[in-house]
Formats: structure tokens, C-alpha cells, sequence
């Protein structure tokens, strides 16, 4: 408009009078508040797009909050800003991000308590104060004042909580007269908090993720690698070559210039080292005696534990072989007994030039492969000895009755290493399925938090509460449905949304049935009838779907972790055995968890137990008992038919059954299928060991074994165990 108008239009304003000017003032004044209004909303909403988006962002958490930050200094004063982390169980406030005018002002962490901070957490709501609210607060003690007075003109605290957990709060504070914070203010505050939170727990969430697949793979990769060792290992019946072999393996794996196999002498006197390699030097000449003062190997194999050693005089003082010479000190060693069939049969160890070189996960390496070796070698001592007797007619029965002890160990070894494949099969299906869960979350999260806000802003308070509870009330334990089962559900709900005049009935029935509304229709209707009823359904869909499958992943680390226990479990099997009061159920469900994946194959699985009190036994031996009758029994059926275990009381026995549908035992055999070495397994595939195994050590505890077969129809073994133990 030109000069010229603005001034006729001035004219005429004052020909009509001051009460046009005071409307066309007031009008004025109006549209300035609307265009205010309306660029604070357009700011306020491109701001909280902002903030969602934050949550897929890969930068660090302080990138995070500093861009936090300075989208809310865009929304209000904030040139006073902090962002505290809570941990509840140490019960401790962290101050992880702050900006503040004055410059004394620093970071730091203290205990919960009665201060405001630990009142917004307590109260679990916002506070707007001033220096008036402030010490009524103090005077009512709702909170107590360390430095006595206020520092601040207006303070606002907002907690960060999302799916009711609190992790922490949001505080912006002036120091000026001149900045009061409004109930406007606040609001928008709780808002980012919230969203804040959610961030947190995304987060937390993708960190707890990554460190349960890495320890999983990490697992997973232990298993396959301590596997081929002991396959490598127990395929080889050389001393030497079972050395080297070992050293091979652990080379790539451990920080290692020394290493040493030293072996019992045969009159028992000493400790002769078969194999010792240092630097790439090689000696097998080097023998101590087994009162030697300083020899670590004597010590360790003396007192029977591992020894472990780290920049210690120790090794400054123990000897050397004297064919090498070392090119540098040995500051880190590790000594282990080599323990087979319960007897000390030697000790093998580990050395580095390096300090602190092994840790917690090299020793259980160590100490698995180390183990494997005690096997190998006592195999190759079991051969060796084997065939010695049958040079030597008057030592027969001496020294057939080690090699049969040997034998025995390698039974059980064999087997375990038929179950290799199936657990590893076994662990391989629960990580998949977390890592099809996990892949779940991280879609639904980044649906369900970008819509979000936007969906709350299309809602109104009532609204937002019928959201929050359809949510809650989706991630509730549900009652599992089956397909015929839910098809009817949806069914009967669709025909009740189209006669409300729902369109399409069939889609939010589905959706509905998922959340778990179905019961509550009424609660819903209002949801249903917004504008929005689509992506309300769809957003809390998606967060359901988050909890959803977090119980899946917490799911397939249980049944992880249940396999890996029982294989720790069975591989402590033949060991050192101490009389104790157990229960007859555990070692069961631990045979049957080592055969799970050769069960599922096609056999069918009855359990039948009875309460029963502990039994004095030996259990790793019982467990012997069980894994050579399962055993047997898939054998007989070829893993096609029907396993029976019992397990009852009869007055003070316990009768444990295992019974298979397969070709049952001809009558004619019957009564030699506990002799040693008989067996009717071809050539290769069964020493004739086994039963009389289970035999001997149902005979130790004073029990009995009955057997109950019919060709054609199957077999049941029968071990009836006293519940006090062998007299």
C-alpha cells in the first residue's frame, strides 16, 4: 500500500472515530497473536519431527543430547539445560549432559534422595517452581535445600519415562527475573522427556541385543572350536603326535613362546616331559622328580589344582630345561593338572614372554582343551598298554583291566561326539530366532516412534489415555489361541464392528484380536470412531510387537542357556565321584536335553514321573546309567518310535524305566546282554561295553536292573536304586 493510501486511510479511520481505531487496534493485535501462535505451533511441530528422528540417528549419546538441546532452545529459553540418567538400583542420579550460564557449574552424580531432582523421579510428574513454591516445599518437607536458598528464578523438571519405567529426568532453570516459565512450557517439556526416554530405550534395548548375540556367537564359536580340538586330539593314538597337535591348536588362540606336556614316570617318581617347545626350540629329555622345591609342573601336579602365575618370583626361580635357552623371560604361565578317569596323569602348561597374557576366556579354553588331552593321552596310554599285553601273557588280566577303564572313557566320548552336530543344530535354532526378533524390533521401533508423535498430537488427553491402555493391555501375558481358535474370535468381533457400522471389519477385527481388545470392546469404540483409528491401531500394534518379541529373545537365550548347561552337566561325566543325596529327575532331563535333536527327529517322547525324595548316589555315574540306555534305545527303534521314561516310588526304591517300541531282544540272548564285550551292533559300531557299564554301576549302589523285551514290540530297562543309598 503507498504513502498516499496508508495516509487516506488514516483520514477516514479518524473521520468514524476513536472507537474504530480502538477495533481496527484490537483487530490488529489479534491476527499478530494468530501468526504468532501459528509459527510457534509450525516450530513447535517440526521440532518434535526432529526429536523422533533422533532415535534412528548413529551418532554418539552426547551428539544426541547437545542436538536435543538446541531443538528445545528453538521452543523456549534453555540456555540452562540438564539431562540425568537414573539408576535405580544403586539408587544414584548421573548428570550425563549439561549447559549452564554459570561457569562453576559442573557435571555431577549423587545419591537419591529428598532434593528436587529426586522429587520429580519420586512423584513420577513434572514441577514447575519458583523461589515460592520452592520453600514451601522445603517447609512441608517434601524436600530438603543443601545450599539453603534457591539459585534459579523459575525451574522445571520433567521425568523421562517410558513403558513406566523412569530413566532419568530433563531440567531447564532460569537464573533471570526476567524468564518465567509457563504451565505451556512444562507441558512441551514432559512431552520431549518422553520421547527422550523412549530414545533411552531404544538404545538400551539395541545394546542388550548386541552383547546377547556376541555372547552367543562367542559361545557358539567355543563349542565348534573346542569340538575339532578334541576330535583332532582323541583321533590319535601317538603321545607325540597328540602333543603337537595340541600345541598347534593353541597357538592361533593363546599368547604362547613355552609349551610342556610332562607325564607321570612309570615307577610313579617323577614328572618326565614328553614334549616341551620354547621359542621353536624343542626338548623331551627334561625329567623332575616329584619332591622337587621349585619345578611349578611338580608343584602343580603334587597338589592337584591349576596354577597360575603373572609376573611373579616364582617363575624367576623355576628351572629350565637345560638344552634351551630362553631369549627372554617368562612372565606369565599357567600349569594344569592332566586329570582322565579321576588319576592325575600328568601336567600340561602355557608360558608367555608377555605380561598378564591370559584371561578368563583363554583359561576356560585352556582348561576345556586341556581336558580333551587327558583323554587323548589316556587313550594312547590305554592302546599302548592294550598291546602290550598282548606281548606280555603274565601281566594280561592286570592290563586288560586298564584298557578297559580306558575303554569305558572313550564309550563316553564317542558318544559325545555323535551329539556335537545336534546341540550345535539345538543353539543354532534360538539364535535365530533372536536374530529374526531383534530384526522385528528395530522395524517396529522405528514405525512406532517416528508415528508417534504425530499420533499423540492428533489426540486429545482421553484419547491419549484409551492409547495407553489398549497398549498396556496388548503386552499383557496372553492365553495362546489356536489358528481354528482365533479365526472364530475375528469372525465373531467383525460381525460386531460391521453392525456398529465399522468399514473395514475385517482388517481391525485382525488388528484387534492381536491387541487383546476384543473383551473390552466398549473401552475401544472411541478409538475406533477417531479420525485416526488406523494409525492408533497400527502404532500400538507395532509397540506390542515390540514387547512381543523381546519375551522371544528372553525365550531363546533360556532354552541357549539350557543347553549349554547341560552339556557342561554331561561333560563332567567319568570324572572324580563323591556320594550325594540328588535328584533322579535332573539327571534325567539332562540326558534327554543332550539328545533333543536326535529325539525330534521322529520319536515320540512320554515322561512319567512320580514325586520322589533325593537319592544318596553317585550321580555322575547314574547319569552314565541313562545316557547308555537312552542311547540304546533310540538305536533299537533307529530314532522311529515311541521313548517311555518312568519314574516312581516303591516303599524305599525308586524304579527309573526307559523303554523303547522298537525290535525288542531275542530270549536267547537275553541273559548275555550284560557280559562285557558282548554286543550285537555290527563290527566298528559298539565295544559290548555299554550295558555292562550300566551293570556295574547299578551293582555299586546296591540296586538291580531287570530287563522286559518282546521281539517286534520293544524293550523296557528296568533300575530300581535304594532311596537311603548301598548299605
Amino acid at each position: 500500500m503507498s504513502r498516499d493510501n496508508l495516509e487516506r486511510a488514516g483520514e477516514m479511520i479518524e473521520e468514524q472515530g476513536p472507537a474504530a481505531v480502538a477495533r481496527l487496534t484490537e483487530r490488529v493485535a489479534q491476527l499478530e497473536h494468530e501468526l504468532a501462535e501459528r509459527q510457534r505451533a509450525e516450530e513447535l511441530q517440526r521440532a518434535l519431527y526432529e526429536i523422533a528422528a533422533l532415535s534412528s540417528a548413529d551418532s554418539g549419546q552426547h551428539d544426541h543430547y547437545a542436538r536435543l538441546h538446541e531443538i528445545v532452545g528453538r521452543l523456549m529459553y534453555a540456555r540452562n539445560f540438564i539431562i540425568s540418567t537414573y539408576d535405580a538400583e544403586a539408587a544414584m542420579i548421573h548428570q550425563v549432559y549439561m549447559v549452564d550460564e554459570d561457569p562453576n557449574e559442573v557435571k555431577e552424580s549423587f545419591p537419591f534422595g529428598e532434593g528436587i531432582s529426586s522429587l520429580v523421579l519420586r512423584s513420577r510428574r513434572a514441577w514447575l517452581l519458583d523461589d515460592s513454591l520452592f520453600q514451601k516445599l522445603v517447609a512441608s518437607g517434601e524436600i530438603r535445600a543443601p545450599r539453603g536458598v534457591t539459585d534459579f528464578n523459575s525451574w522445571m523438571g520433567a521425568p523421562m519415562i517410558f513403558q513406566d519405567r523412569i530413566y532419568g529426568l530433563i531440567i531447564v532453570q532460569s537464573y533471570s527475573n526476567e524468564i518465567c516459565y509457563s504451565q505451556a512450557d512444562l507441558d512441551l517439556l514432559e512431552y520431549v522427556a518422553g520421547n527422550v526416554a523412549a530414545i533411552m530405550a531404544r538404545w538400551e534395548s539395541n545394546s542388550a541385543l548386541k552383547q546377547a548375540n556376541d555372547e552367543l556367537a562367542a559361545s557358539a564359536s567355543t563349542l565348534r572350536l573346542l569340538g575339532d580340538i578334541g576330535r583332532d586330539l582323541t583321533g590319535s593314538l601317538d603321545r607325540l603326535s597328540i602333543c603337537k597337535t595340541l600345541e598347534q591348536r593353541l597357538a592361533p588362540l593363546l599368547a604362547i613362546d613355552a609349551f610342556g606336556v610332562a607325564l607321570v614316570s612309570p615307577d610313579g617318581r617323577a614328572l618326565d616331559y614328553v614334549y616341551y617347545v620354547e621359542d621353536g626350540k624343542v626338548d623331551t629329555d627334561t625329567s623332575y622328580p616329584l619332591d622337587h622345591p621349585t619345578s611349578l609342573a611338580v608343584l602343580t601336579f603334587r597338589e592337584d589344582r591349576e596354577l597360575t602365575l603373572f609376573n611373579e618370583t616364582q617363575l624367576d626361580n623355576a628351572p629350565t630345561p637345560t638344552s634351551i635357552s630362553s631369549s627372554a623371560p617368562i612372565l606369565s604361565a599357567v600349569f594344569r593338572p592332566l586329570v582322565a578317569n579321576g588319576r592325575r596323569i600328568g601336567v600340561v602348561t602355557v608360558q608367555s614372554h608377555q605380561p598378564d597374557a591370559y584371561q578368563e576366556r583363554d583359561l576356560e579354553v585352556f582348561r576345556s582343551a586341556a581336558a580333551y588331552a587327558a583323554i587323548a593321552l589316556a587313550n594312547a596310554d590305554a592302546f599302548a598298554a592294550a598291546d602290550n599285553a598282548r606281548a606280555q601273557a603274565a601281566r594280561a588280566l592286570q592290563e586288560l583291566h586298564q584298557a578297559e577303564a580306558h575303554l569305558v572313557h572313550s564309550e563316553k566320548m564317542a558318544a559325545l561326539g555323535q551329539l556335537i552336530a545336534g546341540v550345535a543344530h539345538e543353539i543354532n535354532t534360538p539364535i535365530g530366532a533372536i536374530k529374526s526378533s531383534g530384526r522385528n524390533i528395530s522395524e517396529s521401533l522405528g514405525d512406532a516412534l517416528l508415528g508417534l508423535p504425530r499420533l499423540l498430537e492428533a489426540l486429545d488427553a482421553e484419547h491419549r489415555r484409551r492409547f495407553s491402555a489398549l497398549v498396556a493391555r496388548a503386552t499383557r501375558p496372553r492365553a495362546m489361541l489356536s489358528t481354528r481358535e482365533e479365526r472364530a474370535v475375528v469372525r465373531e468381533l467383525t460381525a460386531r464392528l460391521e453392525a456398529l457400522g465399522f468399514g473395514q471389519a475385517r482388517h481391525r477385527a485382525g488388528l484387534l484380536v492381536q491387541l487383546q481388545a476384543q473383551e473390552e470392546l466398549e473401552e475401544v469404540l472411541p478409538l475406533l470412531c477417531h479420525p485416526a483409528c488406523d494409525m492408533v491401531l497400527e502404532t500400538a500394534y507395532g509397540m506390542a510387537t515390540i514387547t512381543t518379541n523381546a519375551e522371544n529373545i528372553n525365550t531363546a537365550v533360556d532354552r541357549v542357556a539350557k543347553i549349554i548347561f547341560a552339556l557342561k552337566s554331561f561333560s563332567r561325566f567319568g570324572g572324580e565321584s563323591f556320594w550325594s543325596e540328588s535328584d533322579l529327575r535332573e539327571g534325567l532331563e539332562t540326558v534327554l536335553t543332550i539328545y533333543q535333536n536326535q529325539i525330534k527327529q521322529g520319536t515320540e517322547l512320554q515322561r512319567d514321573y512320580e514325586d520322589l525324595p533325593p537319592v544318596r548316589c553317585l550321580p555322575d555315574e547314574l547319569n552314565q546309567v541313562w545316557t547308555n540306555l537312552v542311547h540304546n534305545a533310540l538305536q533299537a527303534m533307529q530314532h522311529k518310535g515311541t521313548l517311555s521314561i518312568g519314574l516312581r516310588r516303591d516303599g524305599n526304591w525308586a524304579r527309573v524305566s526307559i523303554g523303547d517300541t522298537g525290535c525288542g531282544i531275542p530270549e536267547a540272548i537275553r541273559e548275555r546282554i550284560f557280559d562285557a564285550f558282548f554286543t550285537t551292533k555290527p563290527a566298528g559300531e559298539g565295544t559290548g561295553l555299554g550295558l555292562d557299564i550300566v551293570h556295574k554301576i547299578v551293582e555299586k549302589h546296591g540296586g538291580q536292573i531287570a530287563v522286559d523285551s518282546e521281539v517286534g514290540r520293544g524293550t523296557t530297562f528296568t533300575v530300581s536304586l535304594p532311596i537311603e543309598g548301598v548299605a
